[in-house]
């Protein structure tokens, strides 16, 4: 496959799904900090801020995840329909944790049909 037939919407899109990801979960991390007393003195913040902070790892993990999706697709454009139904994949995934704001699941899960129709 040559230069010119490389999935650049869908690897754009992609890459911008995964960094969205990334940049959500930052924020739910920073938003919601793993306190284990604090003022309220218990209570329900320590369940809340591991509850938090395990959707924001998983969503680490996936936005990671569609990162490297988004690179294969371009370093390996032999395998686009590989990688697009593994970005699609994970995208979808994205929506049960935040979903990079739900526009970073929205732009994954066009990228992920994107490479898959190209």
């Amino acid at each position: 496959m040559s230069g010119e037939n490389k999935p650049y919407a869908a690897f754009i899109l992609s890459l911008l799904s995964g960094l969205l990801i990334l940049a959500s979960s930052s924020f739910m991390l920073t938003m919601f900090p793993l306190n284990f007393g604090g003022m309220m003195g218990g209570g329900m913040m320590p369940w809340m801020g591991g509850f938090f902070w395990t959707f924001a790892i998983i969503s680490i993990i996936l936005g990671i995840l569609i990162l490297v999706g988004a690179v294969m697709l371009y370093t390996k454009p032999e395998q686009t329909k590989t990688w697009g139904t593994v970005i699609l994949v994970l995208a979808v995934v994205s929506l049960f944790f935040g979903g990079g704001f739900l526009i970073g699941a929205i732009l994954g899960i066009i990228g992920g049909i994107l490479a898959l129709t190209s």
